[in-house]
């Protein structure tokens, strides 16, 4: 059904989710059907022999099949939502003049026309064009009573399909302007929830960032290099943390987070203090903002561990990776040093954080291997909705 939206009813040309995108697959969904539908309508005049009927149902026809082609490239949602419901109603007001095998169905789409209009059209539309359709029909029974004319059906019964049309357009109105102005409010409702996030992520950082400057002036007072290496490794936890909320804000996603972005940017501060070479090889994916975090706190710990506990006095690389296959995801981070002892992996306060971390992931696995160099990969799944 996915393949059909997106490509048979050309639901990729716009946004998902959207009002656009829902109007858009109808109208070509009602191409199909109207279609399907006057083919039969065609047939059946051809073998009664209304032949004015046909040439109808045939130019109709026509001019979906010609709306349904150039649709979106050049005509637009609205301008083929005009020429749909154009021929719909020229087809819908000409049942109630020439004779047709089954005019009872005519009616029940004269009944289902208001329906149409509001939806693909909006309020304000809607409304100019029911009053026009009003008008037309509103002339059928005058036409019908003055000439003394017998269409389809006598005057009498002709003003009450007028009467009706207008009553049913009058209620769908009604409720698709509620719609419209809850749609409205609710719209109204976001922005403002948006710039309420925006602030609390750039409050939450501006704190963090007051919070590390505190702890940095404070390590820069200490002496002993085991305490002075311990400060410096929580400040390095809070930038992971701070980092995190300043790409929620500055990227106007509150919910998500580009883990490329994400990752690289903790990657790039790492950089700077030290002569091993970082390398990345992140895929763009937008992930969960808990999941960031955990992630970003992982990748934290484990190129930190790498730097200060790997090579020793000589120069290495570090590679980190972040790779998606459908809905499992893999996180990366080796190093060529000199490894370490797997039997006192729980001494670490860091490969304790990377493990403890990696177990709140969804369905996450943590694999490490010391052999040649170390090697952490964090194996989790996008989380099932």
């Amino acid at each position: 059904m996915g393949f059909f939206e997106e490509e048979v009813l050309k639901g990729k040309y716009f946004t998902p989710k959207s009002r656009d995108r829902l109007r858009a697959t109808m109208v070509n969904l009602f191409i199909f059907v109207g279609s399907f539908v006057m083919l039969l309508y065609a047939y059946e005049n051809m073998i009664q022999g209304y032949y004015m009927m046909l040439g109808v149902d045939l130019f109709t026809i026509l001019i979906l099949l010609i709306t349904y082609l150039i649709f979106p490239h050049f005509i637009g949602l609205i301008n083929s939502s005009y020429m749909i419901l154009g021929a719909l109603t020229f087809l819908l007001s000409l049942s109630l003049i020439v004779p047709d095998r089954d005019p009872e169905l005519s009616l029940f789409g004269l009944a289902g026309l208001p329906v149409f209009v509001f939806f693909f059209l909006g309020v304000k539309k809607g409304i100019r064009w029911s009053i026009n359709m009003f008008t037309i029909l509103l002339f059928i029974p005058l036409i019908s009573y003055g000439a003394g004319i017998e269409f389809v059906y006598d005057w009498e019964l002709l003003s009450q399909i007028v009467l009706g049309y207008l009553a049913i357009s009058y209620m769908v109105y009604i409720i698709e302007n509620e719609r419209s102005s809850y749609e409205h409010r609710l719209n109204i409702a976001l922005e403002e929830n948006t710039i309420l996030f925006k602030e609390v992520h750039h409050r939450t950082k501006n704190n963090m960032q007051v919070i590390m400057s505190l702890l940095e002036r404070q390590a820069f007072t200490i002496d002993n290099p085991k305490y002075k290496k311990m400060f410096e490794a929580h400040i390095d936890r809070l930038k992971a943390m701070s980092m995190m909320h300043k790409n929620l804000y500055t990227n106007h996603s509150y919910e998500e987070v580009n883990i490329q972005a994400y990752l690289e940017e903790i990657a790039q501060n790492l950089q700077t203090y030290t002569e091993h070479t970082i390398r990345t090889d992140i895929n763009s994916v937008w992930v969960d903002m808990k999941v960031a975090m955990n992630l970003g706190l992982i990748f934290n710990e484990a190129v930190t561990n790498a730097i200060e506990h790997a090579f020793g006095e000589q120069k290495g690389m570090i590679k980190t990776s972040f790779k998606t296959i459908g809905t499992r995801h893999r996180l990366c981070i080796q190093d060529s040093g000199k490894g370490f002892d797997v039997t006192k992996i729980y001494q670490s306060l860091g490969i304790t954080l990377i493990r403890d971390l990696g177990a709140t992931l969804h369905r996450g696995i943590v694999d490490i291997n010391a052999d040649e160099g170390v090697k952490i990969v964090i194996y989790f799944d996008t989380e099932e909705v």
